[in-house]
């Protein structure tokens, strides 16, 4: 059924192209016979003017054929299915012209693309026969990669050279030094074995069907190495590094330094973090890290997820960056890699108080208090308040501050007053069942254990 539908369609644009090249015709303009065959969209003898080119005319009725096909298309699931089954992989190597004289020649519009060589895109002259050779990139082909700029398979046409790969995958990569030889595997016909023949750029054998050709190259490490450096820095933006050899101190000298408004025990290195910008201040992320050491998580498996998200999230190194110009100290000669970010925040002299709290909001940092001071300053706490909490700006680190009542909040740190579930009368009944039902079975347990005993 789908052959005689595809069939149907062929026909229509078939019929179609000729009418309208067919109204073409009728303009006074010079036009001269062409007929296309071979494994092509369509098939047929058409019009094309004198000046064109084997490419343009080609393109152009490929195009009228499938822009025909479509337009009888009635639903989108019909014109997915011609899409499928009209690609535009028709072989543009290979192709033979014959001329009403006899001569015959093969012309390459996939070199001619490329170099833009005329001799491969020939004009067209009257009653031009043009014939294309059937793909088949599975077993007639040639495989290119390696130092070249553009890695490719391509269909083989006997005669294929070396400098016929090397011209379709676009050339040497100049970015690679000291490339002056190739690997080509060579597959046995059944596809047991494998030769492996090198072979000198300049030398330009001939190649075999299914020849892969590997151009060798040692990769280069001269690559655009960069670190991120933002926030409260003199010199912000990426500072170019060596591949895997340069320290945090020399990123930050040349990031001129700390500004007088740093938060030096705060700043931070986010390994690898190519979207900084829409990871360091989301929600999401400073949910999960206000939740990370929390002691209200019920399951512990829950911890582990937390802990994962921020892992890939945000890979910190551990550094003290007041002390990374100290040559003593480690900081310093943290090797940084390509794509880290140094965030250096500002300065925050805020203490940030919420939860069962009268007014929740940030409050005046004053040195040497405890989180009494800044719950006063919020108000006190309200009715329904339970346990009280400090976390830690830097860390987010929870710490109870019933068991730590002399701790002296940082500027930066949070104050959390959690909420007392209120309990209704039919709660606490429910409780009594619960227990009462439990201390029913355990005597149940004991009293069938004391009669088996007897």
């Amino acid at each position: 059924m789908k052959k005689l539908f595809f069939c149907f369609f062929i026909v229509y644009f078939s019929v179609n192209a000729q009418e309208k090249n067919n109204q073409q015709n009728q303009l006074n303009l010079p036009t001269i016979s062409v007929t296309i065959g071979g494994k092509f969209i369509v098939n047929g003898t058409f019009p094309a003017m004198f000046s064109e080119r084997v490419d343009q005319f080609v393109t152009r009725i490929y195009n009228a054929a499938k822009e025909n096909t479509l337009s009888i298309a009635k639903d989108l699931q019909t014109a997915d299915y011609i899409n499928k089954n009209l690609s535009e992989d028709y072989a543009i190597r290979g192709i033979k012209i014959k001329s009403v004289n006899g001569e015959e020649k093969l012309i390459d519009l996939a070199k001619f693309r490329i170099d833009g060589d005329f001799k491969n895109n020939p004009y067209l002259k009257n009653d031009d026969v043009i014939i294309f050779p059937a793909v088949d990139l599975d077993r007639n082909f040639i495989r290119i990669m390696g130092a070249v700029n553009n890695p490719i398979k391509f269909m083989f046409v006997d005669g294929d050279k070396l400098s016929d790969a090397i011209e379709l995958a676009q050339g040497v990569n100049q970015a690679y030094e000291g490339v002056t030889h190739a690997t080509i595997y060579r597959l046995s016909y059944d596809g047991s074995k494998i030769d492996s023949i090198i072979v000198s750029l300049t030398d330009d054998i001939l190649l075999q069907r299914g020849d892969r050709i590997d151009v060798r190259a040692n990769e280069t490490r001269r690559k655009d190495y960069v670190v991120n450096v933002i926030g409260e820095v003199n010199k912000p933006g990426f500072i170019p590094i060596t591949n895997n050899e340069t320290t945090v101190a020399e990123v930050m000298q040349k990031a001129g330094g700390f500004t007088n408004k740093a938060d030096i025990a705060r700043a931070e290195l986010i390994r690898g973090a190519n979207a900084f910008e829409k990871l360091v201040f989301s929600e999401q992320l400073e949910k999960l890290l206000m939740a990370r050491m929390s002691t209200l998580v019920e399951d512990d498996s829950l911890y582990f997820l937390i802990d994962e998200k921020l892992r890939f999230l945000r890979g910190n190194g551990l550094i003290d960056f007041s002390k990374i110009f100290d040559d003593s100290s480690a900081s310093g000669n943290f090797i940084v890699q390509d794509y880290d970010v140094i965030y250096v925040p500002p300065k925050i002299d805020l203490v940030f108080v919420y939860g069962q709290v009268n007014k929740s909001g940030y409050v005046k940092y004053s040195p040497n208090k405890t989180f009494d001071y800044y719950l006063n300053l919020g108000g006190g706490i309200g009715e329904t308040a339970l346990d009280i909490y400090i976390i830690k700006g830097q860390s987010r680190s929870w710490i109870a501050a019933e068991d730590n009542p002399r701790m002296i909040i940082d500027p930066g740190d949070y104050i959390w007053v959690s909420k007392k579930t209120p309990r209704t009368f039919w709660y606490h009944v429910e409780q009594a069942g619960r227990i009462a039902a439990i201390v029913g079975s355990i005597a149940t347990v004991i009293l069938l254990f004391l009669q088996f005993k007897k």
